[in-house]
């Protein structure tokens, strides 16, 4: 890769690729193919910062946002969806709103401080203008929204009927990954409410959608 100057054209897949083996439980180190080049993705993001790659910096950031959610780590989540914000480029900007907007309903609900509801809000403002242009892509994204919406302000029964038709919209839209994620986080809903057997249910419905998705 060197020999024919593809290394630039390789970083980007290089941490997509890292954020795969990450959520498979894969210990594979994807950095392997550049004999000694890179050696990181630490390395690679600073690499990235000192050229002004900030697109590629972006990239960085918003898979470690992706990877941080999913594992439910939640801080670092939070953490990276600001690092994203402070790049020039704007990349992935409709995942980057939708896991920020998921990201700070769950810290509404564990925080006094009414900034997380409206950093919340303001994403779910950005999908229900997306989901009037396209149903398939943003319906199931702002349904789930909802739910969290409605499930941190309390609204227990509107939250219920939101994360029902999340789970469906993302099932019927093939978005099996959005499907898990939605089960995952109704199961929290409900292992909040007491509901201990309906948390069970989604949590296996969850794993289900997670494992055909190849996680």
């Amino acid at each position: 890769m060197l020999q024919l100057n593809q290394l630039p054209s390789c970083f980007t897949h290089v941490s997509n690729h890292l954020s795969v083996l990450m959520l498979i439980g894969s210990k594979k180190n994807p950095f392997q193919v550049f004999n000694g080049h890179m050696n990181s993705e630490d390395e690679l993001l600073q690499h990235a910062l000192s050229i002004g790659r900030f697109s590629l910096a972006q990239t960085i950031y918003f898979n470690r946002l992706f990877v941080a959610f999913f594992f439910k780590r939640y801080e670092e989540a939070q953490k990276y969806a600001g690092k994203y914000l402070n790049q020039y480029a704007k990349l992935n900007i409709a995942n980057h709103i939708f896991y920020t907007g998921l990201t700070e309903f769950y810290f509404a609900r564990h925080s006094s401080n009414s900034k997380h509801l409206e950093i919340g809000h303001e994403s779910l403002s950005s999908f229900k203008t997306w989901a009037t242009h396209s149903t398939w892509n943003w319906e199931n994204k702002l349904l789930l929204l909802e739910a969290e919406s409605h499930f941190s302000r309390g609204e227990m029964e509107e939250a219920e009927e939101k994360y029902n038709r999340a789970i469906e919209s993302a099932h019927r839209h093939r978005f099996i990954h959005e499907e898990g994620l939605a089960n995952d986080l109704f199961s929290t809903f409900h292992r909040t409410s007491g509901n201990l057997d309906s948390a069970k249910r989604h949590v296996a419905e969850a794993r289900s959608c997670y494992e055909k998705w190849g996680a």
